[in-house]
């Protein structure tokens, strides 16, 4: 009886052992995102982490980390860290991919696109894939692009609703040249890049008059607090790349590595019906909040088209690609 004891026992640390072998033999993956978890793509992050967790059966345990908290909400650095091995993966704007590659600019060209259904197809057409490829040669495993709504202004002046409003307005926008082209040459505003992080102090002190984003960050980031209007522009659907450091992509076993993939570009659809169901929700709360909203009639559209046509020749300067231009200028006149 004892000695069928001790081998009870032996056989029960033999399988705490295994247990404890197959539970430290998750592969832990980071993945990081310049916004709050409230936020589209941080709600978007966390879904695919989620997935990607149940489905490899704890083969992979992904973290989110919001806020750019990863790399110091400095975003042009998130691309080289993820580059260095300090990031796994990563979702960020076109926008701050033209950092590297002037390409990514053309994504930016304003009312390119009517509706984000026919931006969705540009990003799955052979149009847009020198983008992709060019993420492939910054050193990054490129999974995915992502959809994202159009981007709307908020500022403490006046409405938006022609080209002209924009006068004199301190505005803050992305690292892209296509902004500062459009909106300071374009409409006159001041145009003024600015890390994400300080936005928010900077609406709260003047230092800026307001900012363009699509709605579920002012959203997120309670600029409703700080700021008096809400006018959807809609002037540009850009996009999110999902991206992977391409060692530890190769670190995964063949099977991990088809999950992560399919799951990421499973995640676009999946992103832009969270999208189409929230937006609304987002402009909704922001106008209980106090904020005064409105949106383009059909006259303020036709203005804006005019006005970024106009600098469809420094537009085409900036991309630096002519190929791309016009395969992208194409895509967005046939559809």
């Amino acid at each position: 009886m004892r000695k069928l004891t001790v081998m009870a026992l032996s056989a029960s640390a033999m399988a705490v052992a295994v247990f404890g072998m197959n539970a430290s033999a998750a592969t832990k993956l980071n993945l990081s995102v310049p916004d709050a978890a409230s936020s589209s793509i941080g709600v978007a992050a966390q879904e695919f982490a989620d997935q990607l967790n149940e489905k490899s059966d704890g083969e992979l345990e992904v973290k989110v980390y919001f806020d750019g908290s990863l790399y110091g909400g400095d975003a042009t650095a998130a691309v080289t860290t993820m580059q260095d091995g300090g990031l796994d993966m990563l979702c960020l704007s076109t926008s701050w991919y033209s950092s590297f590659d002037d390409s990514f600019n053309v994504i930016s060209v304003p009312f390119l696109f009517d509706t984000v259904d026919e931006e969705q197809a540009y990003l799955n057409d052979k149009a847009s894939q020198p983008m992709w490829d060019a993420v492939e040669g910054m050193g990054v495993k490129f999974l995915a692009p992502w959809t994202r709504s159009f981007r709307m202004t908020t500022n403490n002046i006046r409405p938006i609703t022609k080209p002209e409003d924009f006068k004199g307005i301190k505005l803050r926008v992305s690292g892209s040249p296509i902004y500062q082209v459009f909106f300071g040459e374009g409409c006159g505003a001041n145009a003024t890049p600015m890390s994400f992080s300080e936005v928010y102090t900077a609406l709260q002190t003047n230092t800026i008059d307001g900012q363009e984003n699509p709605a579920d960050v002012p959203y997120s980031s309670s600029f409703y607090e700080v700021q008096k209007y809400l006018s959807a522009t809609n002037h540009v659907a850009e996009a999110w790349v999902v991206g992977m450091n391409p060692d530890k992509f190769d670190s995964l076993s063949e099977d991990m590595q088809k999950l992560v993939v399919e799951t990421a570009q499973e995640m676009q659809q999946w992103k832009k019906d969270y999208d189409e169901e929230t937006d609304q929700k987002d402009i909704d709360f922001m106008i209980e909040k106090g904020m005064e909203y409105n949106e383009l009639d059909e006259e303020g559209v036709k203005a804006f088209k005019e006005v970024s046509k106009s600098l469809y020749p420094k537009f085409q300067e900036i991309v630096n690609n002519p190929d791309l231009w016009d395969a992208t200028i194409a895509f967005a006149e046939e559809n």
